[in-house]
């Protein structure tokens, strides 16, 4: 096979056509008859043509691609949501350019800076800094920010985490909890401190309030989680904490993990509800209750919102907020307490 790049001109002498005929027939832009444009894609995907996307976006001075900048694929949120986006994005025509920042304010700068450099038509980012949002709106483009806000001068496609965490709660208390503790890794995030204001409601609604020391905070990374919590769990049944809310999927699973390996059942000696439906959730046994957020929906809002915003001229410069409402899917994992 040769390594030389596949071109309309060899597809055009291949089959005896002009090129104006195979393009039109490779882009469904303006006429060709159907037999004609079945030959020349057979003969396109037999040769080996890949589109000249540069090229194409040159001729046309508008680019078909979108940037989406998100912190980790380890995360099973990101990855939901990077698929909900392509989805839709595809279907419209767009291919989407996906890169991983870390949740780092200069690698975000410099993926922001390699997607502009592209010439892509918009920048969705699960954000870390407002400064990577003004860059993309300096170059005159769309930016969005999706799950988290980091200002209030960009839209937003997010989840309502605050409601999350009161239907988290709300249904630990109503198994008659009340030493429910809320674990995160950190509150740096609206996400985060939402969530854990929810839980907060929760308690206030029925005229409670959650003891002190209820809202634990493990700080970032899965090495340190982890060891955080091989401090604080064999301490859990000594502190009378009968039910968790794990206020994300990475601290659910680490802690899920730990709690087997200190011999701690769920639900028996401890409820628990995570927040996000990963996939392992579903698996363990037993199942995990949990909030889903329907990252899925969450992916195709944002990339129906930024092209949208990219194809109507009356959206572009208009902020608007949209938030997910966040569902409880009931497991195994919580029982009501012993009275």
């Amino acid at each position: 096979m040769s390594d030389k790049r596949v071109r309309i001109g060899d597809i055009s002498r291949e089959l005896g056509l002009s090129n104006s005929t195979v393009s039109r027939a490779l882009s469904s832009k303006g006429y060709v008859a159907a037999e004609v444009k079945a030959r020349v894609l057979e003969a396109a995907d037999r040769m080996g043509y890949v589109p000249d996307l540069t090229a194409r976006n040159l001729r046309r001075g508008s680019s078909t691609q979108v940037g989406l900048v998100v912190s980790s694929l380890l995360d099973p949120f990101y990855a939901q949501l990077a698929t909900g986006f392509q989805e839709v994005a595809r279907r419209r025509g767009y291919e989407v350019i996906l890169i991983i920042d870390g949740a780092d304010r200069k690698k975000e700068r410099d993926a922001v800076d390699s997607l502009l450099a592209m010439g892509v038509d918009g920048i969705a980012l699960t954000p870390v800094s407002q400064g990577a949002l003004e860059r993309v709106q300096g170059y005159g483009i769309p930016a969005l920010q999706i799950d988290r806000a980091v200002s209030s001068k960009y839209s937003l496609i997010g989840g309502d985490n605050r409601v999350g965490g009161m239907i988290a709660t709300e249904h630990l208390l109503a198994l008659g909890h009340r030493n429910i503790a809320v674990m995160i890794d950190h509150d740096q995030w609206t996400t985060g401190q939402a969530r854990i204001a929810g839980w907060h409601d929760a308690f206030t609604s029925l005229g409670l309030e959650p003891a002190d020391g209820l809202c634990i905070k493990l700080e970032d990374g899965q090495k340190t989680i982890a060891e955080a919590l091989n401090a604080i769990v064999p301490r859990l049944l000594e502190r009378e904490i009968t039910a968790i809310f794990a206020a994300n999927s990475v601290v659910a699973q680490l802690l899920y993990i730990a709690l087997q390996d200190f011999g701690i059942e769920v639900p028996g000696d401890i409820s628990l509800v995570a927040y996000d439906d990963a996939n392992w959730t579903a698996m363990v046994r037993p199942a995990i209750s949990v909030i889903t957020q329907h990252v899925d929906l969450l992916g195709r809002k944002a990339a129906e919102q930024l092209i949208g915003s990219i194809e109507d001229e009356h959206l572009q410069g208009s902020v608007s907020s949209f938030l997910v409402q966040p569902t409880l899917i009931q497991r195994g994992s919580t029982r009501a307490l012993d009275q």
